[in-house]
């Protein structure tokens, strides 16, 4: 599999305009990222944000939209499918050097 790209975040990352859940669900994934990518089950990500799934999925997209994470689905044959969420390097930077 090839490399995830992303596009250059021109604004530092505390310059964004996030909401809290935004700011919370891409906190909390960038804490998950330790090597490439983040696969936490939806319900897991729900259930220790407080948060309803439905919520997550529209974070998610937004969070998808401001380039700051990229999410890969594969299917792994009739029994379910394999998400990866992969956080902008800029981002793993930020919460990672703090």
């Amino acid at each position: 599999m090839s490399k995830t790209k992303f596009v250059t975040i021109k604004k530092d990352i505390t310059e964004l305009d996030l909401s809290l859940n935004e700011s919370a669900v891409l906190s909390y994934l960038a804490s998950l990222t330790r090597k490439d990518y983040c696969y936490a089950s939806t319900e897991h990500l729900s259930t220790s944000l407080g948060i309803h799934e439905r919520t997550l999925y529209r974070v998610l997209n937004k969070l998808e939209e401001k380039n700051l994470i990229k999410r890969v689905t594969n299917s792994t044959g009739r029994y379910g499918k394999d998400r990866r969420i992969y956080v902008s390097p800029t981002v793993k930077l930020s919460y990672h050097s703090i």
